[in-house]
């Protein structure tokens, strides 16, 4: 009679493969989505307005499309994150105080709008491995076509003919560009190459760390270098030390707070260190800006800003006084800091909030890097790390269309929503892996979803799934609809 029961119907089975497509699709469309938040993907279909402008809004709809799949799953992600929905309901309230609407209207509905959805799916459907994997394969596909375009197109891949001529700019429009996305690349493979029992993972992590660090010296970027730098010593103390105990928690508090005492010390001397090396004290007259902003955004709207993407166009009088500062006619795209953008278009109420949420957060990541004894228990502490350093001298927050934007938000609703597995569930003793079950209309769990009951991965065969029973390896098991690249 068991072996009756346990025989897999031809209904179970097409509904396993159809679990697999979909999740594979879902595979493809996020590599995709983060292609086109890094601002690259532009150059691998041509610079075609067309395909760009159906990507920009075809995202944020299959979004929500695979949201509305798994209702129940989403809105228990989407409450853990109350601080951050204030913060983006503030800033799509701020066409209402908007200098120039009609800018900030434009890119609420195609930049906001699209990374906002995209996070809130991303979050809610993979856990905080299966995303850097997912980060990881994205990034490598990058790296990989910018070297590339760098060699065999150079007048796409290169500086040819301005001021960083011969540089790498690879499949991006500027060199800082490729640096601050190859520095994100070097940090989720830096942290999938430590703390990971997956030896195949591990080295492929290793590889692509190599990668990465050689194209970042190759955009000749400053700011890559030394954020390279930073991110090397947080992640090498992590490595050494494990933060296993009580002990740790005092040690990586201190680690913090040397690293970040020492950003903000170099941030009010570094023109001394500069001047030194014989360089431009002020940094292509980034610090003239800053000061200009400042300035501006206290004398005229110091609470709310000047809506979101308003203040630096081109009709902007204001805007272009403070690029007077440094180039005659010049008017700056950003403020080159990514606080300085928040401030200009949320004032310092948006940016208390901003400030609030991203204290809260870096606590959690700290606490769960403490005693990380795998990659995803580290990522979030790290990635906020280079979030905090980066943003000092570029624009990398809420201008525009940002990965560390997308990622951001991903990073600030998953460590609520996928807490950290204990040490039992790493052992294989029974807890649940980090799994969420596919959900079909009306929320109930699809035919052929795994279950756990008593340490073992079972199927529910009521809903015509077949048994799957076995004892769990800590959390390897993903279900018949997991694709491969997301098995843990």
């Amino acid at each position: 009679m068991d072996s009756i029961t346990n025989t897999p119907t031809l209904s179970s089975i097409r509904t396993t493969r159809d679990q697999a497509k979909i999740a594979w699709f879902e595979q493809g469309f996020s590599i995709v989505c983060f292609l086109f938040f890094a601002n690259g993907i532009s150059t691998l279909v041509g610079d075609s307005d067309a395909i760009m402008k159906a990507l920009r809004y075809a995202i944020p709809f299959v979004s929500l499309l695979l949201m509305g799949a798994r209702l129940q799953t989403t809105l228990r992600t989407a409450s853990k994150g109350w601080l951050l929905w204030v913060l983006v309901l503030m800033t799509f309230a701020s066409v209402a105080w908007s200098i120039t609407p009609n800018v900030s209207v434009e890119s609420l509905r195609g930049e906001f709008f699209p990374m906002t959805a995209f996070a809130t799916y991303f979050a809610s459907r993979f856990n905080i491995r299966q995303q850097m994997r997912v980060i990881a394969v994205t990034l490598a596909i990058a790296a990989f076509f910018s070297m590339f375009y760098a060699l065999a197109v150079p007048s796409v891949g290169l500086h040819v003919g301005d001021k960083f001529d011969g540089a790498w700019k690879g499949i991006y429009s500027q060199k800082n560009v490729l640096s601050s996305v190859m520095a994100l690349t070097m940090l989720v493979f830096f942290i999938l190459s430590i703390a990971n029992r997956n030896r195949t993972e591990r080295l492929l992590a290793r590889c692509g760390l190599l990668f990465s660090i050689m194209l970042i010296i190759l955009s000749t970027s400053l700011s890559g270098l030394l954020v390279f730098i930073a991110l090397l010593i947080i992640v090498l103390a992590s490595r050494v030390f494990r933060w296993r105990g009580y002990e740790s928690v005092l040690l990586l508090d201190v680690v913090g707070m040397i690293v970040l005492g020492t950003v903000t010390y170099l941030s009010g001397t570094w023109q001394d260190i500069v001047v030194s090396m014989g360089k431009d004290p002020t940094l292509s007259a980034r610090t003239l800006i800053w000061e200009g902003s400042m300035d501006t955004l206290m004398a005229r709207s110091p609470l709310v800003g000047f809506g979101r993407s308003a203040f630096w166009v081109p009709g902007n009088d204001a805007a272009f006084e403070i690029g007077a500062l440094s180039y005659r006619g010049f008017v700056p795209s950003h403020g080159h800091n990514g606080y300085v953008d928040v401030l200009m278009d949320l004032g310092l109420v948006g940016f208390g909030l901003f400030v609030l949420g991203l204290l809260i957060t870096f606590g959690m990541a700290l606490r769960r890097a403490y005693r990380a004894t795998e990659p995803e228990d580290l990522w979030p502490f790290a990635f906020l790390i280079l979030l905090m350093i980066y943003n000092m001298t570029e624009s990398l927050l809420m201008w525009r269309t940002s990965l560390y934007w997308v990622v951001y938000m991903i990073v600030f609703l998953s460590i609520r929503r996928w807490p950290r597995r204990s040490r039992a569930a790493q052992a294989g003793l029974g807890s649940p892996p980090e799994i969420e079950p596919d959900f079909g209309p009306g929320g109930q769990v699809a035919a052929g979803t795994p279950a756990w009951s008593g340490g073992r991965l079972m199927v529910d065969e009521s809903r015509g799934g077949q048994s799957r029973g076995g004892q769990s390896r800590g959390g390897k098991n993903c279900g018949p609809n997991s694709p491969p690249f997301l098995a843990r």
